[in-house]
């Protein structure tokens, strides 16, 4: 297996790629010509297509089968709504993972649609943004910037004095559909496979548009983004704007993920009416194929028209109740990897000025989902 080459060599691996298993996307599948790699364009760029190794790609787990940007299957075994099939195609939790010497990283990007949501920028909604290791840490670099009106861009996302090799994350956007991108990078560089995620498995998380990154400003902020970089694990990102309402189906396609190591249940947004009817069966359905995986359910963040005492409070506490007592009651009944989070709380004091909306998290509400998850995550993995 090859896993680092010089990017002036690719023309001559590319012939070997059949033969030597270096291509994750059959031959067959590759329908656009724009994606296979070619020579230097005039500015000395060779582009890269990041479903070919060494190329990491993460949140896209049925890409191997389909050959699109899409975090369902095209065609899943349990039929889906409408709404969410289209959804599916939002690429939220996406991630290109490389190492590279070279001093500048472009993207070309066709996305699905034009970007035009009235809360949300379009560096969240269509952007890609970058990420570089520093001392063990990932440090944000740049956003795509681009007008609204257009579905085709290339950005420079990087452009460094220095020769030598770092860790790179290009993050996919939150809320638009990717027909197709390239990395672009120097004629002459190195590309090499990136470094294993310290914490092995995936973490899978199932929601609603807050879940998918609704409404926060670049694709770096989702709050499983935050988390995925902040623990150095890879991340699943199952969150459907409007429409987690805990569906069978939806389990039976997380059943089908491989490598699960943990589950966050994030849906009662979404399932005000239902969520105490679709819950246990969710779980239930899970627990058939990950019987000892660690599954967290976190109730729903506290609103800014929700204030302590309120009528919205008193549904909020009321479904908050209700899925802290079925953890306690399955805790009770043997199941000792069930833990729940009490979402009320993890936005503080000021959760009023945590959204963009009064409902979806800003950059700062999301960053402290993140916290909350992150400190409970450590104390389950302990724990364990």
């Amino acid at each position: 297996m090859v896993k680092k080459l010089k990017v002036s060599q690719c023309l001559i691996l590319i012939l070997g790629i059949g033969i030597m298993g270096f291509s994750q996307v059959p031959a067959s599948k590759r329908t656009d010509t724009n994606l296979v790699l070619k020579k230097a364009d005039s500015d000395g760029i060779i582009w890269f297509d990041p479903r070919e190794e060494p190329f990491g790609l993460v949140g896209f787990e049925w890409i191997t089968q389909d050959s699109v940007y899409r975090r369902l299957p095209v065609h899943p075994d349990w039929e889906i709504r409408e709404a969410v099939d289209h959804l599916a195609n939002h690429t939220a939790g996406g991630q290109i993972r490389f190492r590279t010497n070279s001093k500048k990283i472009w993207i070309k990007v066709e996305l699905r649609e034009k970007s035009g949501m009235y809360h949300m920028p379009a560096t969240g909604q269509s952007g890609f943004d970058l990420y570089m290791e520093d001392n063990g840490t990932q440090r944000y670099i740049k956003t795509a910037r681009f007008p609204q009106d257009t579905i085709r861009y290339q950005v420079e996302l990087f452009n460094s004095n220095v020769n030598q090799v770092c860790s790179f994350t290009i993050n996919f956007p939150l809320y638009n559909g990717v027909n197709s991108v390239q990395v672009g990078l120097d004629e002459g560089a190195m590309v090499e496979a990136p470094n294993p995620f310290k914490i092995s498995g995936k973490f899978v998380i199932y929601g609603t548009s807050i879940t998918q990154g609704g409404c926060v400003s670049r694709p770096g902020m989702a709050y499983s983004n935050i988390i995925s970089r902040k623990l150095d694990v890879q991340f699943v990102n199952i969150g459907f704007s409007g429409n987690g309402r805990g569906e069978p189906a939806l389990a039976h396609l997380i059943n089908q993920i491989s490598d699960v190591s943990f589950i966050i249940l994030d849906y009662e947004a979404n399932a005000k009416e239902t969520i105490k009817n679709t819950l246990g069966p969710f779980v239930d359905i899970l627990r058939e194929k990950h019987a000892n995986t660690p599954i967290l359910i976190m109730s729903k963040i506290r609103y800014a028209s929700a204030p302590v005492g309120s009528s919205a409070d008193s549904s909020l506490v009321d479904l908050r109740d209700f899925q802290r007592n079925m953890v306690n009651e399955r805790e009770a009944d043997g199941d000792k990897n069930i833990y729940f989070l009490d979402g009320s709380k993890v936005l503080g004091d000021d959760y009023h000025e945590c959204t963009v909306d009064g409902v979806h998290p800003s950059d700062l509400g999301s960053k402290r989902i993140a916290d909350a998850l992150i400190l409970t995550i450590n104390a389950i993995l302990t724990r364990k």
